[in-house]
Order: structure tokens, then C-alpha cells, then sequence
């Protein structure tokens, strides 16, 4: 069978309205029916003058001609009712056969509904999800203010964090030219955003296949910052540990002896720097050979 898969991920507002546009009529249930039908006919014709001809008894047997038609006909009807389940793959499936499968995304053009496989994608805000996931997780529920009393503190944290999402990387190998890098959002809630019980760990071990629209090639540290909250705050609490450093006297340290600006930490260019294509993802699956 064809274009089987597994769902790890799926934004399925986002899918629902995009399947859609192809096809607005949903399936609710399916009757088949089958008919079978007999006839029978036939004429039938009947006489005694072959009888006559026997020796002794012909010349006493009547003479009797019969003609007549026989016929029958007997019908049956079956109606199967099947009842159409709708999923989240049946939703997804016409998204996944009408998507352009890309080797290469320089080739792309901008809206471009794609499909790449066998991509490897890695989490490269760990750190910040972690953190993120603890305080939306209601690990610190209520704090007490002076004045006010006891503080939502959950609740405060996920207006906060409203557009926190996990920030994923991959890859596009080439024998020729250049490896591409792409990147993708997964918007982070406090509930599980993935599918039959996956984690986000899940994705990163082994290929996977992602269905999504193409948005562009970009700067990488500027899609990081615009795409997930908590990495702009990371990046505006760093720029002003600078700034406090630059301020400080920037002589040699009494205790170790080694300059103050010798000590700041070099930043991972891998991280910050670089071209990525940004791919608006609807749906993270593994296909399926049966």
C-alpha cells in the first residue's frame, strides 16, 4: 500500500484548512449495494406419437399434444452501510499527495506547499525549552505578594511564554555543491504537542519526513530571535551582561590575573550565524513500508 505514515507532529487546524482547499466535501459513511437477480424460461412441448410406434401397446395409447412456456424470476438486494471514520491522517493524506517532494530547497519558491525526507532534526534550544516547560508546567503555582495575596504564577507564565515554540534544525545533504540547513517551529503549550504520546526527543532519533509551506531563505540568528520568545529575552539578558562588563574597569583581575574581556565567553558561531531556509511545518511523520 502507498502513502502510509506515522504522525509525530501535526498542527491540525492548520492541516484541516489546508485539506479543505482541496476537497470540502467529508465523507460520512459509504452504502453499498448488490442485487441479484434469476430468471428462468423455457417452452416446454410434449407428445404421445412416439408412443404409437411401440409394438401391442401403441395401437391403445391416445394421441396428445402439449405445448406450454415456463419461467421464474427471483431477485435479492444487500445494502452494506460502512461508516467513514475521519482522522487526523485522512486529513493529512491529500496534503501528503499533493505536496512537491524537494531535494533541494534553493530550487523552492516561496509559498510552495513541500515535502522533504529523510531529514535528521535536532532541538537547538534545549536549554530553553526545559526551562520553559518547568514554569508552564505549574511546577510553581502560587506565590505570595505583598498587598495582593497569592499570584497565579502558572497562569502568569503562559501569557508570558504564549509564543515560545521548539526551535528544530536539519540538514539537506548534497553530493554536489553545499549542504542546506533548514529550520521549523513546533509551538510549545503546557499539555503535550505531539502525537500517541511522542516527545520532542522522539524526532531527533532517525530520518523523518516534514510536510510544510516554504517561507524563504533568512539570516539564522534572526529567525531564532523572532521565532521563539525565550531566545530574544536570552539575547537581550547577554547584551546587557555586555554592556554591564564594558562599564566595569577592564584591568587585569586581582584574584587570577587574566583580563576581564579575556574572559567573556565566545559566542557558537555555528549557532548564530549562517543562512537557514524557515519552513512553516504542518505536519513532522514517519512513512511507512508495508
Amino acid at each position: 500500500m502507498k502513502n502510509m505514515f506515522n504522525i509525530y507532529y501535526i498542527n491540525n487546524e492548520k492541516a484541516s484548512e489546508i485539506s479543505m482547499l482541496f476537497d470540502n466535501q467529508i465523507v460520512e459513511k459509504i452504502t453499498r449495494i448488490k442485487n441479484t437477480e434469476l430468471a428462468l424460461a423455457g417452452d416446454v412441448d410434449a407428445t404421445t406419437g412416439a408412443a404409437s410406434k411401440i409394438p401391442v401397446i401403441g395401437q391403445y395409447l391416445p394421441s396428445v399434444d402439449l405445448n406450454g412456456n415456463l419461467s421464474h424470476n427471483r431477485s435479492n438486494r444487500v445494502e452494506d452501510t460502512v461508516k467513514v471514520v475521519s482522522s487526523k491522517s485522512t486529513i493529512l493524506k491529500p496534503i501528503y499527495e499533493k505536496a512537491k517532494e524537494v531535494r533541494r530547497l534553493d530550487d523552492s519558491k516561496v509559498g510552495n506547499l513541500v515535502k522533504i525526507k529523510d531529514v535528521y532534526l535536532t532541538v537547538v534550544n534545549s536549554d530553553d525549552v526545559m526551562a520553559t516547560k518547568a514554569l508552564m508546567s505549574g511546577l510553581v503555582s502560587q506565590v505570595p505578594v505583598e498587598g495582593m495575596g497569592n499570584m497565579n504564577f502558572t497562569s502568569l507564565m503562559e501569557v508570558m511564554f504564549k509564543g515560545s515554540a521548539y526551535v528544530l534544525c536539519g540538514e539537506l545533504p548534497h553530493r554536489f555543491g553545499t549542504n542546506e540547513h533548514m529550520m521549523l517551529k513546533i509551538p510549545m503549550s503546557a499539555e503535550n504537542e505531539m502525537e500517541s504520546q511522542y516527545s520532542i526527543s522522539d524526532i531527533e532519533i532517525g530520518k523523518v519526513t516534514v510536510l510544510g509551506i516554504y517561507r524563504g531563505e533568512f539570516e539564522r540568528c534572526d529567525v531564532e530571535r523572532k521565532i521563539n520568545r525565550m531566545m530574544a529575552l536570552n539575547d537581550s539578558n547577554k547584551k546587557n551582561q555586555e554592556q554591564s562588563i564594558d562599564i566595569q574597569d577592564s584591568g587585569t583581575d586581582i584574584e587570577d590575573g587574566v583580563r576581564e574581556e579575556d574572559k567573556k565567553v565566545i559566542p557558537n558561531t555555528s549557532v548564530t550565524q549562517g543562512k537557514v531556509h524557515y519552513i512553516d511545518v504542518i505536519a513532522i511523520i514517519q512513512d511507512l513500508n508495508v
